[in-house]
């Protein structure tokens, strides 16, 4: 339906899709070709890419700390193309949960896991969907869990930075295109929270 103008009032949705990776594991041989990850996203060309990296991180160029996805494959492609990258990640994001005693060894034990699911995992699109994608989300929940304190808010108040930079930046360029690429304990906190505005569609990554 148009207005008197002839305009359609209803402003176009923004077409967002998660996709999440096991980040913390960078130090871990990269199974699946990168190339494999850069066709991907190059396939898809989203018209935003928004990485769980500092805006501090972004500015500096400062790169050694971010996973070899990011580094070696997702921001190269993005200077080859016309993506414009987003950090959305706080300042100062949450440190990785630890603990001591039993707790700290049952960590480790989990940890051992998700290297496992890492190793196992054929390339980047088999991250996000299936048992690996649903393993790795409850790995990481029992992790928060063990390690106690405030880890699980510390960890809950990220998401929502997070969610929020993804969310003004659609409401200030709606109609767009955006994958957001998190490790992958973010995905099922994210897609719900970000399905909620009623300005955003979030799709498989598959769909964007």
């Amino acid at each position: 339906m148009t207005g008197s103008t002839g305009v359609d009032p209803t402003p176009e949705k923004s077409r967002v899709a998660v996709l999440g990776t096991l980040a913390e594991f960078h130090h871990e041989p990269i199974p699946f070709d990168l190339a494999a990850l850069v066709r991907l996203v190059d396939d898809l060309d989203p018209d935003f890419l928004c990485l769980e990296m500092t805006p501090q991180q972004w500015q500096q160029q400062d790169f050694s700390d971010l996973p070899p996805e990011f580094g070696e494959a997702l921001l190269p492609l993005a200077y080859q193309t016309d993506m414009v990258v987003v950090p959305i990640a706080e300042a100062d994001p949450p440190a990785e949960p630890t603990a001591t005693g039993w707790r700290g060894r049952f960590i480790e034990g989990l940890r051992w896991g998700l290297a496992l699911i890492v190793r196992s995992a054929p390339n980047a699109a088999v991250m996000n969907q299936g048992w690996r994608h649903d393993w790795a989300n409850s790995l990481y929940s029992l992790i928060a869990r063990l390690a106690g304190g405030n880890v699980e808010q510390q960890w809950h108040s990220h998401q929502q930075y997070m969610i929020e930079q993804v969310a003004n930046l659609c409401h200030r360029d709606p109609g767009r295109r955006t994958l957001v690429v998190v490790n992958v304990r973010h995905c099922h906190h994210l897609r719900p929270a970000l399905d909620s505005y009623s300005d955003i569609e979030v799709v498989p990554f598959s769909e964007l």
